[in-house]
C-alpha cells in the first residue's frame, strides 16, 4: 500500500508530461523565473541545448501544430496567440516539479515536423541572444584608454567660389583657378562609445584661390582670395577591417573670407582694395583611412562639400579712381550666393 502511495505522484508527473512538448534553449544560460514577469525570482537555470517540458496548452492539438504568427509592425515573429493576446512566457516545470516559466526569447519549441526544416532557431529580428562582437575587435580589447585621441593633416584641392566684386562695367572674360588648401584637425574618443568609432573635436583649414576679370571698358582686375575656417566636428567609422576604415564626418565651420581686388586700366594705372568679412559654412566629408607599416598612422583620402551661406565681403577703405561703386553702397562689396563645393583631399591620420 505504502508503495503505490509514493507511485502516485511520480505517474501524475510522467501523464502530465506525456501530453506536454518540449523546446530547446538558444540562449548561453535561460533564466526559469517563478512568474509571468522578467523581474521574477529565478528559481533555476538551463544551459544552451538543453531539452525542457513546455506545457501542452501552448500547442494546438500538439507539437505537431504549434502556431506561429507571420511578422508585422506591431509582433515579433515566433509569438504565439492565447486568449490573452501574445504570451510572452512558456509555462514549464523546475527541478522540484513545480509551475515556473520562462522567456519566449530563450527557447525553441520542437514541432517533429517538416517545420524544423524551415523555422529558424531564433526567429526574431534582433536577435535577443546574439552577443557577438563587431569584428575586428578595437584595438587594446578589452581594455579602453578614456585619452584616446586621433589627429590629421591633410592638403586639399577643388573648384572656386564663383563670386566676384559688383564691378560697374560688364564682364566679358572670366577665369577662376582651382583653390589649394590644407586642414588640420584634432579629436578624442566619445566617453559613450565602447566601439571606438565616434570621434569628435575641432577642425582648422586655409584655402587660397585667384580670379582674373576682362572687363567691357578694357579694364583688367585680378581677385585673390584667402579663407581661414575652424569649428567642431563629429565624426563616425562605419565600416572597417584590419586594413581599412571608412570614416563619415560633419562639421560647422566658421569662416573669415578675404578678397583683394586689384583693377587696372589701359594706361597702367592700378588700385586695389581689400574686402572681407565672416560667415558660417557647414562641411559634410567621407575618407577612407588606409593601414601603414605602423598600426598607429594611416593615410586618408576623401572629398567635402562645403555649403556657404548668403554672405558679403565689404571694404573699410574708401576708393580713389571711379573703377568702383559708391563707397558703402549696397554694390560696393563682394557678395557670396547660397553655393555648395567640393574639393578632394588627401593627407596622415594617427591615433594617440
Amino acid at each position: 500500500m505504502i508503495k503505490r502511495l509514493y507511485l502516485l505522484p511520480v505517474l501524475s508527473f510522467f501523464s502530465l508530461t506525456s501530453f506536454a512538448g518540449y523546446g530547446i534553449i538558444t540562449t548561453l544560460e535561460a533564466p526559469i523565473v517563478r512568474s509571468l514577469n522578467v523581474d521574477a525570482p529565478t528559481v533555476m537555470t538551463a544551459r544552451k541545448g538543453q531539452k525542457i517540458y513546455i506545457h501542452d496548452k501552448y500547442f494546438k492539438n500538439g507539437p505537431n501544430d504549434v502556431i506561429y504568427i507571420k511578422e508585422d509592425k506591431n509582433q515579433d515573429f515566433g509569438a504565439f496567440e492565447t486568449e490573452e493576446g501574445y504570451e510572452k512566457f512558456y509555462e514549464t516545470l523546475d527541478k522540484n516539479g513545480q509551475k515556473a516559466y520562462i522567456s519566449r526569447y530563450y527557447v525553441k519549441l520542437i514541432t517533429n515536423d517538416q517545420r524544423e526544416f524551415t523555422q529558424k532557431i531564433t526567429p526574431f529580428k534582433p536577435d535577443p541572444n546574439d552577443y557577438r562582437l563587431a569584428e575586428p575587435l578595437p584595438e587594446n580589447y578589452p581594455f579602453q584608454s578614456p585619452e584616446m585621441g586621433r589627429a590629421r593633416v591633410s592638403l586639399s584641392m577643388g573648384p572656386d567660389i564663383k563670386s566676384n566684386y559688383n564691378y560697374n562695367s560688364i564682364l566679358t572674360e572670366e577665369d577662376f583657378s582651382n583653390r589649394y588648401g590644407f586642414e588640420l584637425a584634432f579629436g578624442r574618443k566619445a566617453n559613450w562609445d565602447t566601439e571606438n568609432r565616434f570621434y569628435f573635436g575641432a577642425i582648422v583649414q586655409a584655402w587660397t584661390s585667384e580670379a582674373r576679370f576682362q572687363l567691357f571698358d578694357d579694364r583688367k582686375t585680378t581677385e585673390s582670395r584667402s579663407q581661414l575656417s575652424a569649428g567642431p566636428y563629429l565624426s563616425y567609422d562605419p565600416y572597417r577591417d584590419n586594413d581599412m576604415r571608412l570614416t563619415m564626418e560633419a562639421s560647422l565651420l566658421v569662416s573669415y573670407t578675404r578678397n583683394l581686388v586689384k583693377q587696372t586700366d589701359l594706361s597702367g594705372f592700378s588700385e586695389e582694395r581689400l574686402f572681407s568679412g565672416l560667415g558660417f559654412s557647414p562641411r559634410l566629408s567621407s575618407y577612407i583611412q588606409w593601414k601603414t607599416m605602423s598600426q598607429s598612422v594611416r593615410f586618408i583620402s576623401g572629398f567635402d562639400v562645403q555649403f556657404y551661406m548668403p554672405q558679403s565681403l565689404t571694404s573699410s577703405t574708401e576708393p580713389i579712381s571711379d573703377f568702383w561703386n559708391e563707397f558703402e553702397d549696397e554694390t560696393d562689396r563682394v557678395s557670396i550666393p547660397l553655393t555648395a563645393h567640393w574639393s578632394l583631399f588627401l593627407g596622415i591620420q594617427t591615433d594617440f
